[in-house]
């Protein structure tokens, strides 16, 4: 309530902000001083640049005042972290990351101008990416505009790749031919383009020259003193498939000698649309030799080139001649063209042009021309070849003088090497090209057009259909080039089947009224016919193309969707509904569907049917109908003008589609919920006396008053209650009726009555102490909906205590707090005692016992009641405490064979009652004594045993030897004795060989002998090993442990002691034989986790196998506490497996070889740790058939360490506190577990309430399951919903449960035989407070009323200032009058369209 009382008091603080808040935006928005706006600009991102290679990002300011050189600084941000790049103000603005870069000059400001810099990286790196923001310091006196720019900058992977994959090099000779191949690729994610260039780097060249090269927009460039050879088809670039990029050269130069190699360069367009170069990369050179043709003095060399090998009809044909001559000088050429030794062309030496036989119409048809194109080079073009062109084309030349008369002497000839020409028939031109919808509606129309080109003849044309992929064509219709359909398919004879040829050369197929069967794909095949010379057509081409077309039924096509933004309304408010259908254009009926709250009985509102009729099923006065049709949609709506409580539930449309008066869909919108809402209630009550007092035989008046309330028409109910019990109630009729709290006896004394109008009163005539308690008025207040149904609004209660006075009691307790010592196994004696008790016979007293240890947490012993219920907190309590209340008032406690855990702090409280005229007992008073602490002195150790040393010397094999064990003192004549015999050797552990434990059971621990146990007296036990072998050599002794019960029957180990040693040595000729086997010494070390296997091997080293012998294995542990080797198991000679411990389960033994012997633990506990041996007697069969003992050796010991599971519980805490005013209420106390040790573990959980003396426990809920209430008088509910979260409910909280509580997990993990417990943590406090007095006095929150008051009066002063300076300004302006202003006005505010809310909107 507190909470919720200073909610109310911010809320009201907001709004009384409102009024200056609008009066400073409102100063703000109206002032228009002249002044410029600053405005910085940064290169628009996102950005997407390389790693490793340079970027520039520019930047600027414009409507700035002050100095006109301004000052940048450059900031990325990462994970809303600003981190300083690099300033123009500030030489140690960066921070250490960019420091070093920034000296190094690898990160620099380069500027433009006073108001522009570019901020340039030389070298990116991955961790440059981020957000990056460009700032300037401010320098205009005041801030106005903005201060600083953001762009996005991404780094991206380095995915360009270029390598040339040729040779290395090549040598060539003028005029030779050169072609190289470069492979670039790029894997970059983002949308880039390619450029690649081929580059020449001859040694005479300082910088590369570029050959070629392809641009990133797909065009050709040749590089500088390249042009003309391009031009002339010399020089080329093709792209070949997706990444091969081929360089041409048909006729190499000497100035094309030197390394020729490509680049790849990478470009992306920024948002600004520039291209920008983000990678570039080169391959490996080709070293190109160009040899120069020498000719001999006076001679010249010939060559001739084609343009292409093979060539189509129609394609030109180039034939390059070349002269190479040397020492002639004033030469003369004469050269013609050969074809198959033929003339076909010649340029005689004064440039006159010969064209031989049928070549000359031809020439004189401009199909063939012969060109001299320089000083050497002579060019033969046949613009159309034609397919007698093919054949062996050669250059004849001949040197020519000119003499004296002009004419022509010819001196020598030279003829080229012979090329020959292929020209193949160009194939038919005929194309097509498919045109049609992706899609149609059924029922529509499907229209698919083939359309032809380059046709030279007649056309006719088939079609075919196949449904699915792996089908095969049927055929659908056809048509002759004489124009006849024919050939229409069986599935077609019955429909509108036809096709169509039209002027422009298209064919058309038409099916009509398409069903969904004619989807899938169509083939149109097209045949060129031509005439043959006998008159006949004759088919010379055919082609066909292929498209896939879908026919969509009307259901596929159709979407009901139905929205509102009216779902949430008041009662009396309008409902909106609008179902929106989109689909093909057919005829709908659409029906209107209704489902109150949790039910499935449905309404049918409306029905439109796909005539246009109307049906209603619902009140038509209830509801509005409209109807629209959209370009793209149909939308009906359904409105309901005055909503009630009827109208809430569930609304769906549903259109059902026709086509010709054929249903063709049905399709449902998704249900649509609208919550109708009660109005805000504004009933307010008058507050109550928190507390009235009187005395008994008087009467009490209580009055409850509604103050305000929502509407005039308001109606009430009025109900009194007494605690958790209803006193009365009256109806909105008037009509009052008595509840169970009334009785027969108290109705005659209580009665309700109206105070002018909304004033109720009860009163109580002649009250009784019984009377007293709380009184609560509960008002619930009443509206009437407009189908005139009558409608709970609100209930309000306000609560008053009615005390009525008697004689005060004069119970007290004894408050002395006294130290009691008591010995082990003695009786404790407590005492309990109440002062002050008079002789009132209606008084009896209740009583508690209390004990806690080492400051944990209280733990009711017993509990004993007024009408003498005597209630024991546990059966363990129960066995050894004996109570007694000799007289009134006077308790006693005795607790039975005191033990060790009885130590701690005993105190009692003491309740007391009285008996009331109804014959009801009631508390008057609680006290609480002193504390008695209580210590328990533990038995003194007096255990020894007799020490004596003795030495035996055995030679007779037959005889034994007896070890005694004689106790000379012991701690307690009710004490119980374990005692244990050893073996062992000098310098070694020894091994326990026989065990008598305190319950009476023995147990041997050698399996081939067998050892007799004697016990002549109490104190004093005898052990005797039978038939002496020398493997019988040893120091023996005994070891004793004294135990004693204790009373809650668990043992105690007093002490423990041990005896003399017992040398015995053995000495016969056997002993004497050496060892035909040995064991590894070794010492070895494991460490291994909790709960984890590990594995023991003993390996016999053998000098030669022998079947005759046989071993016996003993494997012993050693504890890192005990003195001696525990035998764990042994396997014998016979092969008879036996195990010495409890825990054989966990042990798996395995004999892999004859000389090897394997022991595997599972499931390892700290425990296990400690040293493991094995100890191997060899036996040997004799003649007789019989075993003899033949040798003995041990193996080194194998140290394990297991460590324990490392602790991670952890438990919620959070702190939290709950009000409480109703007593039905109840609260739940929350344990969650948040993390745990092991997936294994179990929980122990305890919850405890805090008190003045400490934490008392409550409840526990065991690990194995078993729940525990430590509280007698209430009913705890448990809960546990997960494995990690346990809950703990209170029902029907009192005013004693108020305090604070929380919870302790204990955590367990199994070990081998038993539960470890790891760790414990404890939960949050949870604070519970229960109000006994009506509301809560209102808290003010003095942080919101400082709050309250300065921000006003700040807003004032600031409005005042805003109005000075206006004031100035105009002043200012007016003076200026027609001088411009450079004030830019804000945009007035425009209010937001309305967005419906997500519970609004549903589709």
């Amino acid at each position: 309530m507190r909470e919720k009382a200073k909610g109310s008091i911010r809320l009201r603080m907001v709004d009384f902000w409102h009024l200056p808040l609008l009066l400073c935006l409102t100063g703000l928005l109206q002032g228009d001083l002249c002044y410029g706006q600053r405005l910085v600009q940064i290169q628009d991102g996102p950005l997407y640049r390389v790693q490793g290679y340079p970027i520039s990002i520019s930047c600027n300011v414009t409507g700035f005042k002050g100095s006109s050189l301004q000052d940048f600084e450059f900031k990325v941000k990462k994970s809303n972290v600003d981190i300083n790049i690099i300033s123009t103000k500030e030489t140690e603005f960066a921070f250490a990351k960019y420091s070093n870069r920034v000296r190094e000059k690898d990160i620099e400001i380069e500027r433009l101008s006073g108001s522009s810099v570019l901020l340039r990286i030389k070298h990116l790196l991955e961790g440059d990416a981020g957000d990056i923001f460009c700032q300037t310091p401010n320098t205009d006196g005041r801030y106005f505009g903005s201060y600083e720019a953001e762009t996005t900058l991404n780094v991206i992977e380095d995915n360009l790749k270029a390598s040339y994959s040729g040779s290395s090099s090549q040598s060539l000779s003028e005029g030779d031919p050169l072609q190289l191949e470069c492979q670039v690729s790029s894997e970059t994610y983002q949308h880039t383009h390619l450029s690649v260039s081929w580059f020449l780097h001859s040694e005479a060249d300082e910088n590369p020259r570029p050959i070629i090269t392809l641009d990133k927009d797909l065009t050709v460039k040749p590089g500088a003193g390249f042009e003309d050879r391009y031009h002339r088809g010399l020089i080329s670039m093709d792209k070949v498939e997706d990444t091969t990029f081929r360089l041409k050269m048909l006729q190499v130069q000497q100035s094309d000698q030197g390394k020729i190699y490509c680049k790849a360069i990478e470009w992306i367009q920024d948002p600004d649309r520039s291209w920008t170069e983000i990678a570039h990369k080169t391959s490996t050179p080709c070293n190109v030799e160009v040899k120069q043709i020498v000719a001999e003095a006076g001679s010249f060399s010939v060559y001739m080139k084609a343009s292409k090998e093979a060539l189509q009809v129609g394609d030109a044909l180039d034939i390059h001649c070349s002269v190479k001559a040397q020492s002639l000088p004033g030469h003369l050429f004469s050269v013609t063209w050969l074809k198959d030794q033929k003339n076909v062309a010649q340029i005689g030496s004064s440039g006159m042009l010969t064209v031989f036989d049928s070549y000359k119409e031809r020439e004189n048809a401009a199909e063939m021309r012969a060109v001299k194109s320089s000083h050497t080079d002579y060019l033969l073009t046949i613009r159309s070849a034609r397919a007698e062109d093919q054949g062996q084309y050669q250059c004849e030349v001949w040197q020519e003088d000119m003499n004296d008369d002009g004419t022509f002497r010819k001196i020598q000839k030279q003829l080229s090497s012979p090329e020959t020409v292929s020209i193949t028939a160009k194939e038919s031109d005929l194309t097509l090209v498919m045109m049609m919808e992706d899609a149609v509606t059924e029922g529509d129309t499907l229209q698919v057009i083939c359309s032809v080109s380059r046709s030279n003849g007649p056309l006719s044309v088939s079609w075919q259909h196949k449904k699915d992929s792996g089908d095969s064509f049927s055929d659908v219709i056809s048509l002759t080039h004489e124009g006849v359909m024919k050939d229409i398919g069986t599935k077609y004879q019955s429909r509108h089947v036809q096709t169509l040829h039209s002027p422009a050369g298209n064919f058309t197929l038409e099916i009509g009224a398409s069903a969904t069967s004619d989807s899938g794909e169509y083939r149109c095949s097209v045949s060129e016919w031509t005439v043959q010379s006998n008159g006949e057509m004759t088919k010379v081409n055919t082609q066909s193309q292929q498209k896939a077309i879908s026919v969509n039924s009307v259901e596929s096509l159709m979407k009901v969707t139905l929205i509102s933004r009216t779902t949430n309304v008041h009662i009396n408010s309008s409902v909106e509904l609008l179902c929106i259908v989109k689909g093909p254009k057919v005829s709908l009926a659409v029906r209107w569907m209704f489902w109150p709250p949790n039910s499935t009985v449905q309404t049918n509102i409306l029905s439109i049917h796909h005539t246009g009729e109307i049906t209603w099923g619902a009140d038509q006065r209830n509801y509005q109908l409209s109807i629209q049709a959209q370009p793209s949609a149909t939308h009906f709506l359904l409105i309901v003008p005055q909503a009630s409580k009827q109208h809430e539930g569930q609304y769906q449309c549903q259109v059902d589609a026709y086509q010709k008066y054929v249903q063709k869909a049905m399709n449902n919108s998704y249900p649509l919920a609208v919550t109708v809402q009660k109005p805000v209630s504004k009933m307010s009550l008058s507050k109550l006396k928190s507390r009235l007092e009187t005395t008994v035989n008087t009467d009490a008046k209580i009055e409850c008053s509604v103050l305000t309330t929502t509407t005039d028409t308001s109606r009430f109910t009025i109900t009194w209650m007494i605690g958790s019990q209803m006193l009365l109630t009256m109806d909105l009729d008037a009509v009052v009726k008595f509840g169970p709290a009334a009785g027969l006896e108290m109705d005659q004394r209580i009665r309700m009555e109206v105070r002018q109008k909304q004033t109720f009163q009860l009163t109580l005539h002649q009250v009784r102490s019984s009377d007293s308690g709380q009184y609560r008025c509960e008002v619930e207040e009443w509206l009437q909906d407009p189908l005139g149904d009558w409608y709970s609004l609100k209930n309000m209660s306000g609560s008053t205590e009615l005390v009525v006075k008697e004689k005060a009691s004069d119970f007290r307790m004894n408050k002395a707090n006294t130290q009691l010592k008591v010995k082990e196994g003695e009786q404790l004696v407590l005492n309990c005692s109440v002062e002050g008790i008079g002789s009132d016979s209606t008084l009896r007293y209740s009583l508690s016992w209390w004990y806690n240890r080492d400051q944990s947490s209280s733990v009711t012993l017993l509990t004993y009641s007024y009408d003498g219920r005597l209630m024991f907190n546990s059966y363990e309590f129960e066995g050894r405490l004996q109570f007694s209340s000799p007289e009134v008032g006077v308790f006693h406690l005795a607790r039975h064979r005191a033990i060790q855990e009885d130590r701690g702090r005993y105190y009692c409280q003491v309740d007391q009652y009285q008996l009331d005229c109804k014959g009801k007992w009631s508390l008057k008073a609680s006290d609480k004594s002193g504390y008695t602490n209580v210590s328990v002195q533990l038995i003194e150790n007096k255990l020894h045993v007799h020490k004596e040393d003795k030495s035996l010397n055995i030679t007779n094999l037959q005889e034994g030897v007896t070890v005694d064990c004689i106790i000379d003192s012991r701690s307690s004549d009710v004490s119980v004795f374990e005692v244990t015999w050893s073996r062992g050797q000098r310098n070694e552990r020894p091994i326990i060989i026989f065990n008598a434990s305190r319950d009476g059971t023995l147990h041997s621990a050698i399996d081939d002998k067998d050892l007799v146990f004697r016990r002549p007296s109490a104190t004093h036990y005898k052990l005797t090993v039978p038939n002496i072998n020398p493997t019988d050599t040893g120091l023996y002794y005994c070891q004793v442990v004294e135990w004693i019960q204790t009373a809650a029957n668990k043992w105690r180990r007093i002490g423990e002691d041990k005896s003399g040693e017992l040398s015995v040595h053995v000495d016969t000729a056997e002993s004497k034989k050496p060892d035909s086997f040995t064991m590894d010494r070794t010492e070895k070390h494991l460490n291994i986790k909790e709960r984890e296997q590990f594995e023991l091997e003993c390996s016999l080293d053998v000098e030669k196998e022998d079947p005759t012998r046989h071993y016996t294995l003993r494997w012993v542990f050693n504890s890192l506490e005990s003195t001696s080797g525990i035998p764990l198991l042994s396997y014998s000679y016979n092969g008879r497996l036996q195990y010495y411990t409890e825990n054989k389960d966990r042990l798996r033994f395995s004999r892999p070889s004859s000389s090897t012997f394997n022991l595997v633990v599972l499931n390892s506990d700290t425990a296990d740790s400690g040293s493991y041996q094995c100890r191997v007697e060899q036996h040997k069969l004799d003649c007789e058939g019989k075993w003899e003992r033949m040798a003995q050796a041990r193996s080194g010991s194998t140290n394990v360490t297991v460590h324990s599971t490392e602790s991670k519980l952890r438990v919620k805490k959070e702190n939290r506190m709950l009000n409480f005013t109703n007593h039905q209420a109840g609260f739940t106390i929350d344990c969650v577990i948040e993390s745990q040790s092991s997936d294994k573990s179990t929980f122990e959980v305890t919850w405890f309430k805090v008190q003045e003396d400490g934490p008392v426990a409550i409840y526990t809920a065991r690990r194995d399951g078993t729940l525990h209430s430590l509280i007698g008088d209430k009913h705890l509910v448990f809960g546990r919903p997960l494995a990690t979260h346990y809950k703990l409910t209170v029902l029907q909280i009192q005013p004693t449960d108020e305090g604070q509580y929380y919870c302790q997990v204990e955590e367990y993990l199994p070990t081998a035989d038993n539960w470890r417990k790891l760790v414990s943590d404890t939960s949050g406090e949870l604070s519970v407070h229960v109000h006994t007095e009506g509301y809560p006095e209102k808290r003010t929150d003095p942080l919101g009323t400082a709050l309250g008051i300065t921000i006003p009066l700040i807003c004032l002063l600031i409005l005042v200032i805003i109005l000075l300076l206006r004031r100035e300004h105009k002043r200012n302006c007016e003076l200026k009058k027609k001088k411009a202003c450079l004030w830019a006005e804000n945009n007035p505010l425009t209010a937001m369209p309305e967005v419906p809310s997500p519970e609004a909107d549903h589709s």
